[in-house]
């Protein structure tokens, strides 16, 4: 996710003297300090809803190692890859498009909250640091159906392979046992695979929606699938104390989560 990113123009003259006065002026110039200002997709807002995508836009023309996302003060997400979002981004070779991860904000205490974008600069600017903080609310996050809520695991007795058109889990997943657990911030999924996964959702009675990671300041934290998703919906129904999650239309896109969460699930008191 950490990349930089450098460009380098060559210009070809015929004169060498000409090359040593471009050069000198070019050297000149990074020594002096320009204009640093930052803004992001969040100036304006009032109120957040509970999954919007938070992009940062520095000042063009300057130097600067990416861009910090900070709630409240604290460090969530740093991003070094243009366009600069929280949570992640990724472009499709073939087609450009660029997809963004989400600020999910069912984790944050209902009420205001500080949302700021940071960046230092480099080179001439080094010593600057431009921010921009929107005071937002942040609504209530809605409880998810009694009969879903709360903790259930399962064995997965094969190994899951990796799912190459993924950002996230490119590596083999273990057979062992798997929980998750489902509460008014995020589902958490834990297994065999090191990392703090906490994963958005909507449930409703008969049918929940995962989607992408949710990021909240834990150096432990984990991907799955892509940073935006995708999303994919599962019937669910609970019997004598087991769940049964079925992937619904064509199935999860995100083959290794799919895996994981089809099937049945015990309850785990």
């Amino acid at each position: 996710m950490l990349k930089w990113a450098t460009t380098l123009i060559a210009l070809v003259l015929g004169c060498a003297g000409l090359a040593i006065v471009v050069t000198a002026s070019s050297t000149a110039a990074e020594h002096v300090a320009k204009p640093f200002t930052i803004k992001s997709s969040l100036d304006g807002k009032t109120v957040l809803p509970h999954r919007i995508r938070w992009i940062a836009y520095p000042s063009a023309g300057v130097r600067f190692p990416g861009v910090e996302f900070l709630i409240d003060g604290k460090l969530v997400f740093d991003n070094r890859i243009p366009p600069y979002a929280f949570g992640g981004d990724g472009r499709d070779e073939a087609t450009g498009k660029v997809n963004s991860g989400y600020l999910v904000t069912s984790w944050l205490s209902s009420g205001r909250h500080e949302f700021t974008v940071r960046a230092r600069g480099l080179g001439a600017n080094r010593n600057a640091t431009a921010t921009k903080t929107v005071v937002a609310r942040v609504q209530p996050a809605e409880a998810p159906p009694a009969q879903l809520a709360g903790s259930w695991q399962r064995n997965l007795e094969k190994a899951v392979p990796p799912d190459r058109n993924m950002l996230y889990r490119k590596i083999t997943v273990p057979p062992g046992t798997f929980r998750f657990t489902i509460d008014p911030r995020f589902m958490r999924m834990s297994g065999p695979v090191p990392g703090n996964v906490k994963v958005d959702y909507v449930a409703r009675s008969a049918a929940i929606t995962v989607g992408g990671p949710v990021w909240t300041g834990d150096p432990a934290e984990g991907g799955v699938c892509e940073p935006w998703g995708p999303a994919a919906t599962y019937s669910w129904s609970v019997s004598d104390g087991t769940l049964t999650l079925t992937p619904s239309g064509r199935g999860d896109a995100c083959k290794q989560r799919g895996a994981i969460l089809t099937g049945d699930w015990t309850r785990v008191k």
